[in-house]
């Protein structure tokens, strides 16, 4: 299996299979330059941390965790909600036909350029970017939502001098539900290894 990789000015199909050969996403190598990500270390000692999904890791990770009760998840004032979550990316809620997911995207960083086998609406909450869909771009700012149809290649770049902050839900789901990414990179590997799938009781094709 191909691993991503960053290459400058290149670009590059990745295919990720699903057990039972399926393919579950394609992701295309796009990079312009390099960028780093400025340690949250000092604001998660602020918050509440006990509230935060647990980081992945191959031994948290083992095991599928089970479908989710049929009950209300209230998440209370959700305007703020993603500054609380300064990881790339962290799933909040899974369900058998949806996932949301939560991102934040440092200054002068991108989601990556790719494809989903999904849909995906992308609720902005802070920050402002520049969306690139199916070749078209568009200027984007908190108070925006974008929608991606499964099958159309998209790339969200920061383009404001603070993180990008968003929602993201996926139908059905693309990642798996206990994920937590702290960069980009680490969302990659996990994803070229086989480690960030989705559960097999969520429905997909």
């Amino acid at each position: 299996m191909m691993s991503r990789r960053s290459m400058a000015h290149t670009k590059e199909t990745s295919e990720h299979p699903r057990p039972g050969g399926a393919r579950r996403r394609f992701r295309i190598i796009a990079s312009t330059g390099s960028w780093c990500c400025t340690s949250h270390k000092s604001y998660r000692d602020q918050i509440h941390t006990s509230s935060l999904p647990s980081p992945s890791s191959s031994k948290k990770m083992s095991g599928t965790p089970p479908p989710p009760e049929n009950k209300m998840k209230h998440f209370k004032a959700i305007n703020a909600l993603p500054s609380q979550y300064p990881d790339f990316r962290t799933v909040l809620w899974t369900g058998r036909d949806s996932q949301l997911v939560v991102m934040t995207v440092p200054v002068g960083g991108d989601i990556g350029e790719e494809v989903h086998e999904v849909d995906q609406h992308l609720i902005f909450t802070s920050g402002k970017c520049k969306a690139i869909v199916a070749g078209e771009e568009a200027e984007v700012q908190a108070g925006d939502m974008v929608v991606v149809p499964q099958g159309t290649k998209h790339n969200f770049i920061n383009t404001g001098p603070t993180p990008l902050c968003l929602f993201t839900v996926y139908a059905p789901a693309e990642h798996d539900p206990r994920s937590v990414h702290k960069t980009k990179e680490e969302g990659d590997k996990l994803e070229d290894d086989g480690k960030d799938e989705p559960p097999k009781w969520a429905k997909r094709k």
